[in-house]
Formats: C-alpha cells, structure tokens, sequence
C-alpha cells in the first residue's frame, strides 16, 4: 500500500468506499468452466440412464465449497488440486474440462467469453435436479460473477480475457515443466507457447533432473505471488476466522508462522482496509513471541480509520482490549488501562454490551478491584434474551471458580458456580465453555486432593474431544497435563511421556502450552526426587520458575529436604512464607515443609507439632481431606519420634483410607512403611516377631511400589529395616535373606548413605 492510500485510510472525511462486489479472477472464471463440464456430464448421465457414483457427486460438491470459500490459486495448483485425492475428478470428466480450458483460451478468442457471459449460458448452470440451485452458495457465487461481467466494457473485457489467458499459460508451463508432465488436453493452440521441456538421456537423467530443479521457475510462484490471483473480501474473512479459530484452539492444524505471514500480506495487499488481517498477523507474531512486531499489528490495525468503517467492522473496542493485556502481561500498568478506558468508550457508542463488560472486568482485575458479587448477582438474573452477555458470564463463573480454588474456599460453594455454568453452556450450546468447564472441574477435584475423580473427568473430556470440536483447545491441553501428571504418580512413566508429547504435538506453544509445560516440569522433579538425580531435578526447577515462580521455590525447597539439605530448604521456606499473595493450598505445603526441616537428623521440637496441628485445622475447614491426610502422615512421624507411639497409630490410620483412595503410589507405599512402623510401636515386645510376619506383605509391596517409581532410597529404607528388626528377633534366616537384597539392589542401584533413612 503506497502513502496516498494510508493517507486515505487515515482520513476520517475520506468518501471513498471500498466496492461491495469484487472483480472476477481467472480462478473464478476457471471455477465456472470446471462447473460448466459437470452441469454437462450429470445432464448426459441423465439422458443416458447413467447415473454419477455417489461418491463422486458429494466430492464434488464438497470441492465446489473449498474452491468458493478459499483464496484463488494458480491453475497448476487448481489442476493438482483436481487430479490428487480426496477430491480427485474422473477421467472423463477431468479431460472435458481440460479441453474446454484449452479451447477457451486457444482458439475460441474473446468470443468465448462474450458467449460464457451472456445470461443464457449462465442459466444453464442454475439447474436444481442437476444439483445447483440459484438460492445455494454456488449458486449466488455463479450469479455475482455473471452480474459483474454483464456490466463490463468491451476493454474490460479484452483485459479480462488477456488475464484468463495469462493464467492459463503460466499453469501450463507450470505444469510442464514440473512433476506433472503428461496433459490430457492441455495443448496451446496461441503463438506464445511455451517451450516443450529438455530431453535428458537415460544415462545422465539424475543430473539434468538435478538442474531442472535447481532452475525450476514453477518455484517462483511460491516465493513470489501470482499477481493474476486475488483475495475477495469474502475470502479473506473465511481464512482469517478459521486460522484464528485454529490458533485458538488447535495450532498444530493452523498454518506455519512463514506461511501464515505470507498470507496475512497478501490480504493487506489486496484489501487494505480489512482491518482483522492485522489481527490475524498479531496472533500470529503472539506465538512467536515477536511481542514487538505483535505490538505494532495492533497498531496499525486501530490505525484503520474507525470514523468510517465502524458501521461495518466494530472489532475496535477488541483491539484495544488485546493491546490492554498485552501491555498488562510486561506490567504496563498506566497504558493497560488507557487503552482500556479507550475500549469502554468505543463500546458506550456502539451499545456492544459484550466487550464493555469484557473491559470493564479488565479494567477492574488491572486496579484490583474484581466485583466477584456483581458477577454472582448477574447470573441468577440472566435469560435467554441477553445472548450476547452469555459467554461473559460463563468466563467469569469460571474465573470465580479458579479464584476460589486458589483461596481455598469450600467444594461446595465452587461446584455450584461450576452448576450454573453448566446450565448456561447446555442452554445455549456453547460447546468450547463446555469442555473447558470438564477441565476446570478435573482441576478442582486434583486441588482438593480427589485424584482419582480428577483423572476421570480428564478422561472424560480426552474421550469426547471430537464431539466438542476441541481437539486442541486449552481445556483438553489441561486434561492431558493433569492425567500425565497422575499417571507419574501412579508409576506410569512411559504414559506419562506419551501424553506430553501429544500435548505438545497439540499445543505447540505458549499460551496454551503453557498447562503441559508445568506438567513435564513437576514429572521431571518428582521422578529426579525418587531416583535422587538432583542435577535434573534443579534443571526443571529452573524452567519451572518462568512459568510460577514461587511453585518452583516449592520444588526446589522439596528437593532440598529430599536431599537433606535442611538448612537450604528452610531459607528458601522462609522467603515464600513471607509473602502476601501466596495461593492458599501452596502455603500449607510450605508449612508441611517447614514441619519435615524439623526432623533432621532426629532432632524434633514442639515448633512442628504446632504447625502441622495449625494446617490440620484450615485443611479440615476448606475440606482439602488428602492434605489432611498426608498432614496426618507426617504427624504420625513426628509423634513416633517423641515416643508416643499410640497418637502416632492414630494419625496414621486415620490417613490410610484417603492416601490410597486418592495418593500416588509413592504416598501409598510410604503410608503402609509408617503404618507397620506404628503398629510394631505399640505393641508388646513378644507380639511384634508375630505382627512383622504378618506385616511382611505389606512391606514387600510398599518395596514393590518404590521399585516401580524408581525410588531407590526407600527400597533400600524398606530392606535395612526388615533385616534390623529380624536380627532383635533372632530370625537369621529372614535377617540374611533381606541384607542380601539389601546388599545385590544396593550394587546395581549405589545411593550415597546421606540419602537413606530420609524422612
């Protein structure tokens, strides 16, 4: 576009506005022969009692909609496009319309197109009992086009057939040259003919075939674009709805960002004053986060002048909130919420309910002011008629629910928002607000300790992704996080792995990947906890902090007290008490933290019975009954360390119904390697040989399962106290058999001492 256009696109007194009906294209034109060809060989099938297969009629017709509803292309892609599947034409049919091409822009002239032109002819083609109404999509495409040629001038016309026969040429010669040699047809009767392709001997074939492509110009094409091939308005707000449809919910499926680019440019190109193409390129430069070049697309997308085209086009107001939150996510506070206060002006005089409250929450999140009332007391207010304020309302339920979840507010409480979320989505069959609530739900129930509930709605909605059309929407990269992440804990490494390498097939960049990004991160340290790989597990601590930063201090902090570096973990513990905003359910892990630092190396005090009879109680108040559970654990551990071993078997057999309903295999085997401890505690000195052997299943599971997690430590943990307490009881037989398994796990699994008898 040269300065006189943006000069006229920026001036708000500009008249000029841009033609409701597009020129024709050769590709159109090309479309309307191709039609033709059919209309004649359904109507020769009907004379002659042969029908057309079924299949071929739909195919057909499913490539009448790709060719309407897409961009232009060449016509050696359009031929490719004919003569490859699924839409691949037959013989017959595929050769009629090759010789009709061929004559239209052979011998025929410009006669040819003055009698395609004429109303008659066109006509023919509105045939209902051959499959092409005038009231259908091909038939007001058909009918466009010839109202626009009836109006043309004998010189536009003589263009019009120049660039027909252009575009046929260059197909041919495109053609010929490139892998698809032989034309049915396809001869050039014009003077300008191309020439026919170098012969090449047998001998010598792999290098001419080398320097034919090393000279192809049918490459041009790609690089450069066919001036003869334009984008129609309507075209163009096909492609751009479906590509960010795609970029959405589904990258994997949206074109390349080279691509994508390249496309985005032509659309500027031919329609200057389309205003969503620069959206579609700042979409596309989020994903690479180009935020520089992203920031610049919305820049000149508001540059289009809204004066003018407001009556057609009121996306402005969303521009301005997209450039909110993009200055939002670098802390641009001030010009966040200028360009806010821009949108909400833009909405008032435009009566667009939808994003005045889309802004107004921004508005009210960025000055921290979020009226989570006023969205409750809307809800119960809502009907049918309000469709526009629908979606809003689902989005803010859902945000309620997370905030809940993060301050840890009681289940019941968030599933009834999650309830009437559900009825607005089942009301209105908004179908994306539907998956995305399955996910939301699967994200609660791990929050508040109910795993296995958790993988069941992950599985769920994995299961009916294609009857929500979200195969890679963020609610479904969710899912497939949370249910990797509960198969590392059940000792399903392998699963695990195969899940994340689909999310990331899936969504392959930020901001969706941001969910299985977090997930890769948490197996990867807790796998490097078990096998004592700390190098690994500091690394992924690292990636994790970009992503949550004070998630990330917490793993380090666990890594620390895995490797019984206490004095570390403490200081790290600390600083992430200290702060204000810390979510509700991190701050009691801290605190359960702070509790194991306190059994170092056998020392205790009553600082840690406090602490964790303190966590046990807001536990039990936000109903979070597994943390209570794994609270109940570790108390036992504490008590069984103070001699109190009778409080020590009640804590942990209050804990063992919820761990290994909802724990991970890890917790499980740790619970039972506690709960014989506790029970061999209590009992009499005479009983506990008799109670050890009954009790030597359970060990040797919980041995099993530590194996299977890799955590070698605790097998050997599992090992050295068999053999230790066989040997008081006088069982050499036992006590020889386990310090042997001790002894071959310990030389081909070497843990340094330091890490064995970890709390």
């Amino acid at each position: 576009m040269n300065l006189f256009e943006e000069l006229d696109t920026l001036d708000p007194s500009s008249k000029v506005v841009p033609p409701r009906i597009e020129t024709p294209t050769p590709h159109k034109i090309a479309v309307l022969i191709l039609l033709k060809q059919y209309v004649k060989d359904k109507s020769n099938s009907l004379d002659t009692g042969i029908a057309m297969r079924p299949q071929a009629r739909r195919m057909f017709c499913m490539l009448m909609f790709k060719l309407v509803q897409e961009a232009d292309m060449p016509y050696h892609e359009l031929h490719q496009l004919l003569t490859s599947r699924p839409y691949k034409l037959e013989t017959l049919m595929l050769e009629s319309f090759e010789k009709a091409m061929s004559e239209f822009c052979g011998t025929a002239s410009i006669e040819a197109l003055f009698d395609f032109a004429e109303m008659q002819n066109i006509d023919t083609l509105h045939h209902a009992d051959l499959g092409v109404s005038q009231f259908s999509m091909v038939g007001v495409y058909v009918r466009r086009i010839a109202v626009v040629l009836q109006r043309f001038t004998f010189a536009e016309m003589m263009h019009m057939y120049r660039n027909i026969c252009a575009y046929y040429e260059r197909g041919i010669r495109a053609l010929a040259i490139g892998p698809r040699k032989p034309v049915a047809g396809g001869v050039l009767h014009r003077s300008h003919s191309p020439p026919p392709p170098p012969t090449t001997t047998a001998g010598a074939g792999g290098d001419a075939v080398t320097q034919v492509k090393k000279e192809d110009p049918t490459e041009q094409p790609n690089l450069e674009r066919n001036s003869l091939c334009k984008w129609a308005p309507k075209q163009a707000k096909f492609f751009i709805n479906k590509q960010s449809d795609l970029l959405d919910h589904d990258e994997s499926h949206a074109l390349s960002p080279k691509q994508l680019e390249r496309k985005v440019q032509e659309i500027i190109q031919d329609l200057p004053l389309n205003t969503t193409a620069y959206f579609l390129g700042y979409m596309n430069q989020l994903r690479l986060r180009d935020y520089y070049n992203a920031l610049s697309a919305l820049h000149r997308a508001l540059d289009r002048s809204p004066v003018r085209l407001m009556s057609q086009e009121k996306g402005y107001q969303y521009f301005c909130i997209n450039l909110a939150v993009l200055h939002a996510t670098f802390g641009h506070r001030d010009e966040a919420l200028a360009a806010l206060r821009e949108s909400i002006m833009l909405a008032q005089e435009h009566g667009d309910k939808r994003s005045l409250n889309l802004a107004n929450t921004w508005y009210c999140l960025l000055r921290n002011e979020l009226p989570l009332s006023y969205v409750q007391r809307s809800v119960a207010d809502i009907s049918d008629a309000d469709g526009n304020l629908l979606q809003n309302y689902t989005l803010a339920l859902h945000f309620a629910v997370k905030l809940g979840t993060v301050a840890g507010y009681q289940p019941l409480r968030l599933f009834d928002l999650l309830q009437h979320s559900d009825q607005l989505t089942n009301r209105n069959n908004l179908a994306n607000h539907a998956s995305e609530a399955l996910a939301l739900r699967s994200a609660v129930w791990c929050s508040y300790g109910r795993h296995e509930l958790s993988a069941l709605y992950a599985q769920l909605l994995l299961s009916v992704r294609d009857r929500f059309n979200s195969n890679g929407a963020a609610g479904n990269g969710s899912a497939l996080a949370s249910y990797a992440l509960w198969l590392q804990l059940q000792g399903e490494l392998r699963l695990a792995r195969v899940l994340l390498q689909r999310a990331r097939e899936q969504l392959p960049r930020q901001p969706g990947a941001e969910c299985w990004m977090i997930s890769q991160c948490h197996v990867i340290i807790q796998s490097g906890i078990y096998r004592c790989r700390w190098h690994d597990a500091f690394k992924a601590c690292d990636q994790l902090h970009l992503l949550d930063a004070s998630g990330a201090m917490q793993q380090r902090a666990a890594i620390y007290v895995a490797k019984r570096e206490f004095y570390n973990a403490r200081r790290l513990l600390d600083k992430l008490i200290a702060r204000p905003e810390l979510p509700f359910l991190l701050r009691m892990r801290v605190q359960v933290l702070l509790a194991y630092c306190t059994l170092a190396d056998g020392r205790f005090s009553s600082e840690a019975v406090t602490l964790l009879l303190r966590v046990a109680e807001d536990m039990a108040d936000s109903q979070m009954d597994y943390e209570l559970a794994l609270v109940d654990m570790v108390l036992a551990q504490v008590l069984l360390m103070l001699g109190m071993p009778q409080k020590a078997y009640q804590a942990i057999k209050r804990s063992m119904v919820d761990i290994h309903i909802n724990g991970g295999l890890y917790e499980r085997a740790k619970t039972d390697y506690v709960f014989v401890r506790c029970l061999l505690a209590i009992s009499a000195l005479e009983a506990r040989q008799t109670l050890l052997l009954k009790s030597l299943d359970i060990l040797e599971r919980a041995a099993q399962s530590f194996k299977k997690l890799s955590a070698h430590a605790k097998v050997l943990d599992v090992y050295v106290f068999l053999a230790q307490r066989f040997n008081e009881f006088g069982e050499r037989e036992l006590r020889n058999k386990y310090a042997s398994e001790f002894r071959r796990y310990f030389t081909q699994h070497p843990i340094p001492r330091e890490y064995l008898g970890a709390p």
